[in-house]
C-alpha cells in the first residue's frame, strides 16, 4: 500500500511535467487559390492560362509576397505560412490575329484583395478587363 502511495504521485507528477515542457507545433498555412478570367463587360469564362500574379506588396514581409503565372486552367496556387489580408495584382497579355495578317497584343489586368485564414483554403476569382 505505501509503494502505491508514492507510485501515484510521481506518475502524476511527471505526466504534469510532460504537459508543460513539450510544445505542441501549430500549423498556421494558408492556401490561396487565384481564379483568372477575361472580362469585357460580361464573365466570359475565357481562362487565362499564363497569366502573371504578383501577390502583396515590396514593403510587405517576404513570407507575405508570391509570384509566378497561372496553369492551363487560369489558377495560382500558393501557400502562405500565416494568415493575411493580401493584395493580388494579374496581368495577361492576349494576342488577336487581323485579317490584314497584322498581330495585335491585347492588355488585360485585374486586382483583388484576398484575406487567408488559418488552416484554410481561400479561392479568390479576378476579372480580368482590357486596358487600353
Amino acid at each position: 500500500m505505501k509503494k502505491i502511495k508514492i507510485i501515484i504521485p510521481a506518475l502524476l507528477l511527471l505526466s504534469s511535467a510532460l504537459l508543460l515542457f513539450t510544445q505542441c507545433e501549430h500549423n498556421y498555412s494558408c492556401t490561396m487559390k487565384v481564379v483568372c478570367r477575361l472580362f469585357d463587360g460580361v464573365d466570359t469564362g475565357k481562362v487565362a492560362a499564363n497569366a502573371y500574379v504578383v501577390v502583396g506588396k515590396e514593403e510587405y514581409a517576404d513570407y507575405a509576397q508570391a509570384e509566378g503565372v497561372t496553369d492551363s486552367q487560369g489558377i495560382f496556387i500558393h501557400v502562405f505560412d500565416y494568415p493575411a489580408l493580401l493584395d493580388v495584382n494579374v496581368t495577361y497579355y492576349d494576342t488577336i490575329h487581323n485579317l490584314n495578317g497584322t498581330v495585335d497584343s491585347i492588355l488585360y489586368t485585374g486586382s483583388a484583395q484576398i484575406q487567408l485564414y488559418e488552416s484554410e483554403t481561400t479561392e479568390k476569382l479576378v476579372l480580368l478587363m482590357e486596358t487600353l
